[in-house]
């Protein structure tokens, strides 16, 4: 029925369709708010509320109300390890108060400088080879007005360098900064996407069709569709995300806006030249070019429904994940693609019956069956798969098998600045900090205590929090500790009576300025709150400073059960203790991203299996194709690691924690396109010509169209690659690779190879029950 309808649509009712998309293009485009109004950004913004770092964090909070300081800029000073002199140092700040001055401009609630009380020693490296200015600013870490604040600043600090002491050298690193840089980077790996895919797609088209009308028909349906989806995109979020009239937690991503226009580019284009293709092959056996659009709609629009819905239900089961970034992608990729499939069985066949013949200038209209299955490079791979099935399959299984185990323990890496070019600015400032103040400096450990019923303000709890503060000072991995007892941090056991250093940590610890620090005064929360910063020895973004966070949780689990606590009675035991920051919420985005990835893996391959037998309504042919993409994630997977372990050497540790997942869900998903594809022609033919020459005519038939669509979506993954995020590029260069092994050997060889066998099984008198 609705293939019916469709079919009257495009032969009768042609004009009505063409201007119905166009009049809904203009229309969406102009109610639209722009996209980046809407966009979130961030990776450990969208852990799940029952994440244990997200409730440390919302602890601190409510706990620190006063606390207006979201992310900062790190600027650090040095002469290449030798010691700064007294005009570095009162350069370093000036620039300083030159930026606290800025408080009206830029976004900056407090910045941490030689002449602050508290942090002054904390700035100063040890031997003076280094100081820091820490620039505190209200904006998060993941805000796109960062850009413009690094910008600004970096503009400020050059002009001035001018004037600065000979030698002297500024770095800038910190979390503003590196979210900057990230952003900037996504901007533009986004834009350079966007170029990428339409010149790859345009010069895909034009290289296989030759007819300036042809090309035009994807490309307008596409960039149509694109333009629909994107305003019907930023619609519901405004309406259904945060804010929003009915808030049920939709977000958009700039990462979400790279997957729409290249999966949109990449299936949409398949789906056009699917629809071309029979155009012609009706053509070809004599149907009116009125009549031509229509039947070859009929002919192909199940399997189009099919391939899109594979797709669809693959990225829509991402709905189940707990990590919001999918929870949201997934669900809004397949409503773009479904807004690409309507247009590809409505717009592309009318725009073909309104240019009719005219489409394939300056050649002419088909007037034969355009493809020979007699000879030519698809009658030899027919006949060879034909010929011997067995040989065939076993040649390309053993040859792909081992990458098989290498995707298997392909290993992934969560680090925040794995994904920055290595050139990057803020990447080599945070090496130099860790050179000079340890790498744990970068991103302190915020650890949260809540004793009810207590007072931690008084001085007589300060003791209290010595037992607790020379605890975890000497858990391994730990530098360093700050808290009411030790502001100013260092080694308790150093801490002679009265040299300097236990002076000046004496007043810091007995002054109300550490009090109100460290030890929460909001309502509520009053004297109750107690917070205290962990600086790990390792990399806090790294998996050395992942691997510490479990086992301080289990220390401090252990420290709840304690009677006594270094030889005094254990005050901490009905203490309610929290871990946050950046390292705890890295540990929870791998765990969660563990458990999505496990729980997309097994719907999306449920979804995509219940597709396929409705459509072919054979059970062991459905089990065979999803098992022949699976082992083409594998092997890609596996592959991808090698590559990018060789290209980017000692600083690869691992592939992007998303490129799995993603890569997944695209792959089976999309990579069942074509077996859909295959699939249905060799039903449909079988039932015209009989089980082997069907077979064989199916083959022939669409092996020509499948390697072009395969060719273009592998081109359009290659676009994501144009960018200079990492994850990105590994991404990019993984789902090309996939696409071209569904192209080139999955489809080309591996099912047809099951369908030669079953065949040759059948002839030789084996009964098979049911289909197969």
């Amino acid at each position: 029925m609705p293939a019916r309808i469709l079919r009257q649509l495009a032969n009768k009712h042609w004009v009505i369709v063409l201007l119905a998309w166009v009049a809904l293009a203009v229309s969406l485009r102009l109610v639209a708010p722009d996209w980046e109004t809407v966009a979130h950004e961030g990776d450990l913004e969208h852990l799940p509320r029952t994440a244990a770092s997200v409730a440390a964090d919302e602890l601190l909070r409510e706990a620190f109300p006063e606390e207006s300081s979201h992310s900062e800029v790190v600027l650090l000073f040095d002469r290449d390890g030798d010691p700064l002199t007294v005009a570095d140092r009162q350069f370093a700040l000036d620039v300083a108060l030159l930026l606290e001055g800025e408080g009206g401009e830029l976004p900056i609630v407090g910045v941490w400088h030689a002449k602050r009380p508290l942090v002054s020693r904390m700035l100063l490296a040890p031997g003076g080879a280094a100081e820091m200015v820490i620039l505190r600013l209200s904006n998060p870490l993941m805000s796109v007005d960062n850009i413009r604040v690094l910008k600004s600043i970096e503009d400020q600090i050059g002009a001035r360098m001018v004037n600065a002491p000979v030698g002297l050298r500024f770095s800038l690193t910190g979390s503003a900064a590196i979210g900057a840089e990230t952003l900037a980077a996504a901007r533009e790996s986004l834009q350079a996407t966007h170029q990428a895919t339409l010149l790859l797609v345009l010069a895909c088209l034009v290289l296989i069709y030759r007819a300036p009308l042809l090309v035009l028909v994807p490309l307008a349906t596409i960039g149509l569709s694109v333009s629909v989806a994107m305003s019907l995109i930023v619609l519901l979020a405004n309406v259904l995300g945060p804010g929003g009239a009915l808030d049920v937690g939709l977000k958009v991503f700039t990462t979400t806006r790279v997957f729409v226009i290249v999966i949109l580019f990449g299936a949409g284009t398949d789906y056009c030249l699917f629809l071309i293709a029979r155009y012609r092959e009706e053509l070809g056996r004599g149907v009116t070019p009125h009549r031509a659009p229509g039947i070859a709609l009929r002919n192909v629009s199940g399997a189009l429904a099919g391939s899109a819905l594979t797709t669809i239900l693959g990225l829509g089961v991402m709905a189940f994940a707990e990590y919001g970034k999918f929870a949201s992608s997934g669900p809004i990729i397949a409503l773009c693609l479904a807004v690409a499939l309507a247009a590809c069985v409505s717009f592309a066949p009318s725009l073909l019956r309104a240019l009719g013949p005219r489409v394939f200038w300056p050649g002419g209209a088909p007037t034969e069956d355009p493809v020979d299955d007699t000879w030519g490079v698809w009658a030899t791979v027919a006949d060879t798969v034909l010929a011997r099935p067995a040989a065939v399959l076993f040649v390309c299984v053993a040859v792909m098998s081992p990458l098989v185990w290498f995707g298997w323990h392909a290993p992934t890496e969560h680090n925040l600045l794995a994904s920055l070019p290595q050139q990057s600015r803020s990447l080599e400032g945070a090496k130099l900090v860790g050179r000079y103040f340890g790498d744990g400096w970068l991103a302190p450990m915020k650890l949260v205590v809540r004793l009810p019923g207590a007072d931690l303000s008084v001085p007589d709890a300060r003791y209290d929090v010595a037992l607790l503060h020379n605890a975890l000072y000497d858990l391994p991995g730990v530098q360093d500790v700050r808290s009411p007892y030790l502001p100013t941090g260092g080694d308790p056991k150093q801490q002679r009576r009265f040299s300097f250093a236990a002076l000046y940590s004496s007043a810091a610890a007995g002054s109300p300025l550490s009090i109100n620090s460290f030890v929460s005064s909001a309502r509520g929360y009053s004297g109750e709150v107690l917070q205290m910063s962990l600086i790990l020895a390792g990399d806090p973004f790294g998996q050395a400073g992942r691997d510490m966070v479990p086992a301080i949780r289990e220390s401090l689990r252990q420290i709840n059960n304690l009677p006594k606590l270094r030889g005094e009675p254990n005050p901490w035991r009905d203490a309610e203790f929290r871990l946050a920051g950046a390292t705890p919420g890295l540990v929870d985005l791998e765990r969660v991203a563990a458990t999505d990835q496990r729980t997309i893996q097994l719907y999306s391959v449920l979804a995509v299996l219940a597709v396929l037998l409705v459509l072919t309504r054979r059970p062991l042919a459905c089990l065979y194709l999803v098992a022949t993409v699976l082992l083409s994630y594998w092997v890609t997977l596996g592959a991808t690691d090698l590559f990018f372990g060789w290209l980017w050497g000692p600083t690869y540790h691992g592939l992007d924690w998303k490129a799995p997942i993603f890569l997944f869900v695209i792959l089976v998903a999309v990579g069942q396109d074509y077996n859909i594809y295959l699939t249905t022609r060799v039903l449909e033919e079988q039932r015209r010509l009989g089980p082997r020459e069907g077979l064989r005519r199916a083959i022939i038939q669409t092996g020509g169209i499948i390697t072009s669509c395969g060719v273009i979506m592998a081109g359009t993954f290659v676009s994501m690659m144009a960018g200079s995020l990492r994850g990105m590029i590994e991404l990019g260069f993984a789902l090309s690779l996939g696409v071209v092994l569904d192209t080139f050997v999955v489809r080309t060889l591996l099912v047809p190879c099951y369908f030669s066998l079953v065949l040759s099984w059948q002839e030789r008198g084996f009964r098979v029950k049911g289909k197969v």
